[in-house]
């Protein structure tokens, strides 16, 4: 039942928004370069015009263009009877130049150039000057010039510019010159502007070259330096390795592959031989492997567990580079990848190089994306996180905001600053008890032990703050913060939500601080009281705190604004449980829209329980749903659609029956539904319902940037999508089509 409805070209929206009000560092232009120098005393050689520099690119330099130039005007004057520069020998005379010398490479070419044209310069002022008429046989008797003549005259043109003037003005600039030329003797005189455009020479989008690290050490040293005591080592213990990986695939030439039991998800000996085809030098296996066949690595390591020592060893392989930089470790169960991204925004404000790893990407330092800014990012493993700052800390890099609550990435890292957001156990897909979770998230904490240099931030809102406090040691520095709680260090005065920014007074120890931010909502104001929270903590100056934190306008695919500069808000998240829809909309409804318009669907082959209940949930909350496929992999979008209408008392049969009529009633509570199973024309659609004040919001894929459709991987993002729909909206209303209502009603229908 797939609909395809036109979706027109970029066109601007109608009905714009007030901008909102930013506040810019701008740059104080440099002082302009005097040609009088310091004094501004009147030197007659800062007016003569500057040589050129030299064009080698067809063998001429810039003084031998202007005068074969000068030579062919010439030349081709002589032929034709038109005197370009006359009476230059009688002129030159008396200025005491020769003109035997002008075409002498020798000589003063601008001079000989000056001097021809301002006399051709006097001559055109002249000719332009009111004639009398004259008898028609003597007009008749003016040659008209050919094209050939007349490309002559332009490059004659051209040759008197380039000497007359070298720093031509422009319509622009031409007022601003005038007021910064400075008088001398009465007399205004010209002097050349250097205010480039810094992108002219590529300074502004230059890439950054980052260099990859180099390692090398003998097997007996790695054991040494890990302090990993192996069960038993066959082979040679002084190979050199070049590289530590824990994924067959990815090893090359020279490398150590640890054996995991997870290895790609493969067990026993498969992992191992694969490697060693690769080109391992040497492995670490678990004792439980019974290596009977022969491999050609060198060495062979026997562990008692290689999970244990994966992380150990990885790190004393590549220099344990955490102790090298500032790591802000962040765990929690909601809020950690926008604190994260907040974090980095004000180290860097704060002048320091600050890369970032989180489960929506990784940076080095600023925006250099260690992966391709379109790849799928991944979440790091031991080895992985290892790797990375080794390559960071290679780069310059200072700090490193870190999300701490990706499974299994904390060992071995050495954290300066454990940050605690919030605790939540039933929307979180977890392996293991309540308990076991929240012991794996306080891990972070477990390494605050020294107070020199150790410090703790935590939410004193979240009532299981006490648990993570105490953890480590319990006379580390502690910093507090809280939206609701007013003994916090670091709380909220007031606050103020909207649809398109979020206005924030925050006292501090230090001050009150006025925050505006592109991240919208209640929970985005939590991160933001961490962000400032962590450099109180850390003795960052106020005003870089909140610089940082207002260069932040989005974090990628939650709560995501998508702004074309329309009336109506739109946001991206990756909500995709029914708990985590809940509380989005929650927090959406907070901001004060007129009306919700949300997309939602469910993944396919699994959680077939969570479909009605994620229908109903958005019905109740959202005044219009569009029920939509997402990653439907081998199963039949419509059949998930079938499942998730059960949640509002309709199925599928009564759907299609509202259809043939062309009207889709609204549900008990006056809410609509409606449904698409293409995800482009769904996410498209309930954009182009949205009107002033309202408020569209996609769930489910937030910054991922696929979609799972049989056996297939296909490119999708909810964002692009998103945008498309906003460029195209005008159009559509343009041709008379009302997008306030799905399907769209034609004028004839209304």
């Amino acid at each position: 039942m797939s609909l395809s409805l036109p979706f027109p070209r970029l066109l601007s929206f109608p009905l714009l928004r007030p901008p909102r009000l930013y506040q810019f560092n701008t740059l104080r232009p440099s002082p302009r370069l005097s040609a009088f120098g310091q004094d501004y005393s009147y030197n007659p050689a800062d007016n003569d015009p500057p040589e050129a520099p030299e064009d080698t690119s067809h063998g001429f330099t810039r003084h031998q263009i202007i005068e074969r130039q000068a030579d062919r005007a010439r030349r081709k004057a002589a032929a034709e009877s038109i005197e370009i520069f006359p009476s230059l020998s009688s002129s030159s005379s008396s200025a005491g130049f020769d003109k035997s010398s002008s075409l002498n490479p020798s000589s003063d070419l601008f001079l000989d150039a000056d001097d021809a044209i301002s006399q051709k310069h006097d001559e055109l002022v002249k000719a332009a000057a009111p004639l009398q008429p004259e008898p028609e046989a003597e007009r008749e008797s003016v040659d008209v010039l050919s094209p050939d003549e007349e490309r002559d005259l332009v490059e004659i043109n051209d040759l008197q510019t380039q000497a007359l003037d070298p720093f031509p003005k422009t319509e622009s600039n031409t007022t601003t010159n005038s007021q910064q030329n400075p008088t001398i003797n009465g007399a205004t005189t010209s002097m050349p502007s250097f205010d480039f455009d810094i992108d002219v020479f590529g300074l502004s989008t230059q890439r950054v070259r980052i260099l990859e690290p180099k390692f090398s050490m003998t097997l007996a040293e790695l054991l040494d330096e890990s302090k990993v005591v192996p069960v038993s080592v066959k082979g040679d213990l002084e190979v050199a390795i070049t590289g530590v990986q824990n994924d067959q695939r990815d090893v090359t030439a020279g490398e150590l592959f640890i054996c995991c039991n997870n290895s790609n998800g493969s067990n026993g000996l498969a992992p191992l031989t694969e490697a060693d085809k690769r080109g391992a030098v040497a492995v670490v296996a678990d004792k439980e492997i019974n290596i009977d066949q022969k491999l050609s690595c060198r060495a062979v390591v026997i562990v008692e567990d290689t999970e244990a020592v994966i992380a150990k060893l990885s790190a004393a392989f590549y220099r344990r580079p955490s102790e090298s930089m500032k790591v802000i470790g962040v765990t929690g169960s909601s809020g950690v990848t926008s604190t994260t991204h907040l974090i980095k925004a004000m180290y860097e404000a704060s002048g320091r190089r600050t890369g970032m790893l989180s489960v929506v990407g990784h940076y080095i330092y600023a925006d250099n994306h260690l992966e391709s800014p379109d790849a799928e990012p991944t979440i790091p493993d031991s080895v992985s996180v290892q790797k990375i700052m080794a390559k960071m800390a290679h780069n310059g890099t200072e700090a490193v905001s870190m999300d701490a609550s990706i499974d299994g990435n904390g060992e071995e890292v050495d954290y300066d600053v454990a940050v605690f957001t919030k605790f939540r156990y039933d929307d979180v897909d977890v392996n293991g008890s309540k308990e076991e979770y929240m012991k794996h998230l306080a891990r972070v904490f477990t390494k605050m032990v020294d107070p020199s240099r150790h410090r703790k931030v935590v939410n004193i809102d979240d009532p299981g703050v006490l648990y993570f406090l105490s953890q480590g040691n319990p006379d580390i520095p502690v910093v507090t913060y809280a939206l609701d709680n007013k003994k916090a260090d670091v709380h909220v005065i007031k606050f103020r939500l909207s649809l398109f920014e979020t206005e924030v007074l925050v006292q501090t120890p230090h001050g009150i601080l006025e925050i505006s931010s592109g991240l919208l909502g209640r929970e985005n104001v939590y991160s933001i009281l961490a962000a400032v929270a962590v450099g109180i903590a850390v003795g960052a100056q106020l005003e870089d705190i909140v610089r940082g934190i207002e260069e932040v306008d989005v974090v990628p695919g939650r709560i995501e604004l998508i702004d074309e500069e329309q009336a109506y808000g739109v946001v991206v998240d990756h909500a995709r449980t029914p708990e985590a829809v809940s509380r989005l909309l929650d927090t959406v409804r907070e901001l004060g829209p007129r009306r919700i318009i949300t997309v939602v669907g469910c993944p396919g082959e699994g959680e077939r329980g969570n479909r009605p209940l994620m229908a109903k949930i958005a019905a109740d909350k959202s005044d219009v749903v569009m029920l939509t496929s997402n990653d439907p992999k081998n199963e039949d979008p419509l059949d998930i659609l079938d499942d998730m209408l059960v949640g509002v008392g309709w199925t599928m049969l009564d759907y299609l029956k509202f259809g043939e009529n062309d009207y889709y009633p609204p549900l008990k509570n006056g809410h609509r539904i409606f449904l698409h199973d293409v995800r482009t024309v769904g996410v498209r659609c309930a954009v182009a319902m949205g009107e002033e004040g309202d408020i569209v919001v996609v769930t489910g894929k937030g910054s991922e940037i696929f979609q799972l459709e049989g056996d297939k991987k296909e490119f999708f993002d909810d964002r692009d999508e998103c945008r498309e729909a906003l460029q195209s909206v005008y159009e559509l209303h343009k041709s008379g089509i009302d997008t306030s209502e799905f399907p769209w009603r034609l004028p004839e229908s209304h």
